[in-house]
């Protein structure tokens, strides 16, 4: 296999920045659960978030990206944690680093903020996506006190479809008249007394 040339931006560079980011990124809330920790995404991460979009596991998000574009996405998700105290998390699994992502953001053209999920091909089928949903929707409606979160859909994401179903998520059909016709919209709501 040949290995992919990284950009500059995309590599480690130690010294006072680094060490910056790293205290930046310690301000990142880590929610541990039963098998995995969500953890504030660092340059090493992505790899992984890479090697996602750059694949056909990125199709129902619009994929395959250029790295480029996975740049922006990361780099994207990563500042709203600046931005709005909410973004992206890195997913650690007892036997697999970065093994995904799960998300509470907005992409431009979102009407609210989303939760999302996306794993490497290796941490499907572990149950992780449901772990790290509930514990995304643990801070949106403990800590933030949010009432709701929708999560997008493509309407032929089999998994996701279940996923969505699993963790009671029921479609909306208000929110999904303000997005395009192709893409489903599940919300998630704050159950009684967690607000």
């Amino acid at each position: 296999m040949t290995a992919v040339a990284q950009a500059p931006c995309e590599q480690h560079r130690p010294g006072p920045g680094a060490r910056a980011a790293a205290r930046l990124c310690g301000k990142v809330p880590v929610i541990d659960t039963r098998r995995l920790q969500l953890r504030g995404p660092r340059v090493y991460d992505f790899k992984a978030f890479a090697k996602i979009y750059e694949s056909d596991r990125s199709i129902e998000m619009g994929g395959p990206f250029t790295r480029e574009e996975a740049w922006q996405e990361f780099t994207n998700y990563t500042a709203l944690w600046l931005l709005h105290g909410h973004g992206l998390w890195t997913i650690d699994a007892l036997t697999s680093p970065s093994a995904g992502f799960v998300l509470l953001g907005y992409e431009w053209e979102d009407p609210e903020a989303e939760l999302g999920i996306f794993l490497t091909e290796e941490a499907e089928g572990h149950g992780y996506a449901e772990e790290a949903l509930d514990a995304a929707m643990g801070f949106a409606f403990d800590t933030l006190k949010w009432d709701s979160v929708v999560s997008y859909v493509a309407p032929d994401n089999d998994r996701c479809l279940k996923l969505m179903n699993r963790v009671g998520a029921t479609r909306d059909p208000v929110a999904e008249a303000l997005v395009d016709a192709d893409t489903h919209v599940y919300r998630h709501k704050a159950k009684a007394g967690s607000l």
